[in-house]
């Protein structure tokens, strides 16, 4: 009868251990996969802002005084197109740089979604075949503001003399602790909120806020 016990006993013992040994394999896999999905969510927005800031940079450049108030050619917040130069040692034609950002992946959670936006980047040179590339996803579709000069928002797109880029990244893929998930989200009532705390789960940490001011546009 005791061997039987002790048995029995060995059994709970080992079955609680291993259990235990799961679940800290998998709390640590789950950090592992976060972490380093997370590094390249931010490597890949930095490589985004440098790109974007340098573009921006050369909004006007060689472009004549007189046409100052056509440089701004398109000025949303999901669309920026500007004049520049780009070959001034080959013509005196202008040049284009268009940003362009277009909803691509709407992941799902139920009751509630998020959307993913590509940015397309095209480079239009004067008798050349336009250069269009996806430079990376974000999770903000409202990337540009429009200031005047001393940083309120252009109440006309003629006022503009800097411009503001935000960009927001994310890890949809972020693995959730499934009893913290639904401790959190049970709670919450109404899809708005649900996606607000879903969202802040997601650790939208990666951010970045640039304003450039242009001094083509400030002539």
């Amino acid at each position: 009868m005791n061997s039987m016990l002790d048995i029995l006993a060995g059994m709970l013992i080992g079955g609680m251990i291993m259990i235990l040994t799961l679940t800290v394999t998998e709390r640590g896999n789950r950090e592992f996969f976060n972490y380093n999905a997370d590094a390249i969510v931010q490597s890949n927005l930095a490589q985004i802002a440098h790109i974007t800031e340098w573009d921006l940079r050369k909004m006007g450049y060689g472009i004549k005084e007189a046409q100052t108030p056509t440089i701004l050619q398109v000025a949303e917040d999901d669309q920026l197109k500007y004049l520049t130069h780009l070959n001034a040692s080959t013509d005196q034609v202008a040049d284009t740089i268009e940003y362009t950002i277009i909803p691509d992946e709407v992941i799902d959670y139920g009751d509630t979604s998020l959307t993913m936006y590509n940015i397309y980047r095209k480079i239009t040179i004067a008798g050349e075949t336009p250069d269009v590339n996806m430079i990376g996803k974000i999770g903000n579709g409202n990337v540009f503001r429009y200031l005047d000069q001393i940083g309120n928002p252009a109440p006309v797109q003629m006022a503009t003399r800097m411009v503001e880029v935000t960009l927001v990244a994310f890890n949809p893929r972020v693995v959730l602790s499934p009893d913290f998930v639904a401790a959190r989200l049970d709670s919450v009532n109404g899809a708005k909120q649900r996606k607000e705390e879903l969202t802040r789960l997601l650790r939208p940490s990666f951010w970045r806020q640039t304003r450039l001011v242009s001094k083509n546009l400030r002539r």
